[in-house]
């Protein structure tokens, strides 16, 4: 900083500015080291951590921001943060311009306006840096049911911030950061896209009073629609010469929005996709914004061999190596029975269950539906055990009773094709008693939002997964796997490669080119993340 504002400054007074820049940093680093809160009345960000970043074992306090490439390539990465979702604000951009011009166009600083860009600049490094290592908010605090694995990078501040500084890798340095992930680049080339487009004004509500527009039909409305869809989807011209008549080029469109937004893919437009294609594209930026921010939270190490499940999208992914090599339609908790956020590691699968019906569900159906329908338990195969193992006539309960008096057992169904779990279940550790298996409930998958389960996820996939599974194991052929099956009887089978499981939510996906897909709130959960990240450290009114 101090090498720009020399030039054309005889050595007297170089030297001068010098001796001045570094006992006012000397001044203002000693005492905040002693007072945190002069920091924070400063408007800084890391009282904690500024001071040790400039007192070395007894070296001189001197500026580390003295070249003009540096300073610049932080400048425009500041500013174009907001690629990331992220608020170039948040990052004292303004406050460090306005010095930073001043002193370029001037040269005429004041040594206490150079040692405050300074720390200005090694503040919003640091907090800058953090945001794109670990996510601007805390997962924990906003979503106290987000345990997916943590991204965690260890930082040495001293060290990462000389080396980038040293080699005026400011950019580089700072995109490094940035999560690993495909579909975090993915997510950041859409909301460029969605960006764009807000700035040439995004597209206008759909106001039609028709109940429904699909192929064949003509109507003023319909090039209402095709003007919206070209909006997000590029030009749709009509196959013929009318704009006003529903072709099937439109219908195609129709569908791929409907597929993008978690729709029926049936090419008409009801009340339900007007609802979604009126959403204003200030919401979609943010809930891409939100979902940047959900991929900063999520580690680095998914797995050579894992899976994911992805809540909001009713899907489960398996990926070898980072390529995906399975894709399963998923059905998940209820909203008042949400399927938790957590990573495990899944180590055995069960091939023909029983199930033992989960307290829960206990209390909430068997219960009740046994005390309605004294056949429902042999309608349902199902069987009272003692813990210890022992099996209970159940003529001799008062099921009117059991819930109020504690029940004492548990009651488990046996293995068949009617078994709530299926011809499979995948286990894997966890205190949320989750876990992935088939459904006998096949008619479920065709829905397009699936929040029926109590918690667990059920897929229609399940022995695929399984032969992806075992297909490192030479004794579990699929000939193996199917014969096993066939007999009828439970068999627990441990996997000689345990695999990672991350069961998130994400809301907004996007494919390689930036195209993007969003998915229903199903569980609320975007408002309250959205509400931290738009939230201000502080006031630029008062940073003056």
């Amino acid at each position: 900083m101090v090498a720009i504002l020399l030039l054309g400054f005889s050595s007297c007074s170089q030297r001068a500015l010098k001796n001045k820049v570094q006992e006012t940093l000397k001044s203002k680093i000693e005492a905040l080291h002693e007072d945190s809160l002069a920091m924070e009345r400063d408007h800084f960000y890391s009282p904690e951590i500024l001071p040790s970043l400039y007192q070395k074992d007894g070296e001189p306090i001197t500026v580390k921001w003295d070249s003009k490439e540096n300073v610049e390539q932080f400048v425009n990465f500041i500013r174009t943060i907001n690629q990331d979702g992220l608020n170039p604000e948040d990052y004292h951009l303004t406050q460090i311009e306005k010095l930073y011009n001043k002193m370029v166009s001037t040269r005429n600083t004041e040594a206490e306006e150079i040692v405050r860009l300074e720390l200005l600049l090694t503040d919003a490094f640091l907090l800058l840096s953090s945001h794109l290592a670990r996510g601007k908010t805390d997962a924990e605090t906003i979503d106290p049911q987000w345990n997916a694995a943590r991204r965690d990078l260890q930082i040495e501040w001293n060290q990462f911030l000389d080396s980038t500084l040293t080699l005026k890798n400011v950019t580089k340095n700072l995109r490094k950061l940035s999560p690993n992930h495909h579909e975090y680049d993915n997510l950041r080339k859409a909301l460029a896209i969605y960006q764009q487009l807000a700035e040439n004004g995004g597209w206008q509500r759909i106001e039609t009073n028709l109940q429904k527009m699909e192929f064949g039909m003509t109507h003023p409305d319909v090039a209402m629609l095709r003007k919206r869809l070209s909006v997000t989807q590029g030009e749709i011209r009509p196959d013929s010469a009318d704009a006003n008549y529903f072709d099937r080029t439109l219908e195609s469109h129709v569908k791929i929005f409907q597929t993008r937004n978690g729709l029926t893919s049936d090419g008409v437009i009801g009340r339900q996709t007007i609802e979604i294609l009126n959403i204003p594209i200030e919401e979609r930026i943010a809930t891409i914004e939100i979902n940047l921010e959900r991929w900063r939270w999520l580690s680095e190490d998914l797995g050579q061999r894992y899976i994911i499940v992805n809540i909001a999208n009713f899907e489960l992914q398996a990926f070898e190596n980072d390529t995906l090599v399975l894709v399963s339609d998923a059905i998940v908790g209820r909203p008042y029975r949400k399927t938790p956020v957590f990573s495990s590691l899944m180590t055995y699968l069960v091939l023909n269950p029983d199930w033992t019906v989960p307290p829960t569900i206990l209390r909430n159906d068997v219960i009740p539906e046994v005390a309605k329908n004294q056949n429902y338990l042999t309608e349902k195969r199902m069987r009272v055990i003692t813990n210890a193992g022992k099996e209970v006539d159940p003529s001799t309960i008062d099921w009117s009773r059991a819930n109020k008096s504690g029940f004492p057992y548990m009651i488990r169904q046996d293995p068949g094709a009617d078994n709530a779990l299926g011809r499979v279940k995948f286990m894997f550790p966890n205190p949320h008693n989750v876990y992935i298996h088939d459904t006998p409930t096949r008619n479920l998958f065709s829905r397009t939002d699936r929040t029926f389960s109590s918690g667990c996820i059920r897929i229609n996939k399940p022995i695929e997964l399984t032969h992806w599974l075992l297909s490192s194991d030479p004794a579990w052929t699929p000939g193996n796997i199917k014969r096993v099956l066939d007999q009828g009887r439970q068999r627990t089978v441990h996997l000689n490669k345990p695999v990672h499981v991350h069961i998130i939510y994400l809301t907004a996906m996007a494919t390689e080119d930036g195209a993007a897909y969003f998915r229903r709130d199903v569980y609320d959960r975007d408002n309250q993340l959205l509400t931290a990240l738009r939230k201000k450290h502080l006031s630029e009114e008062t940073t003056e």
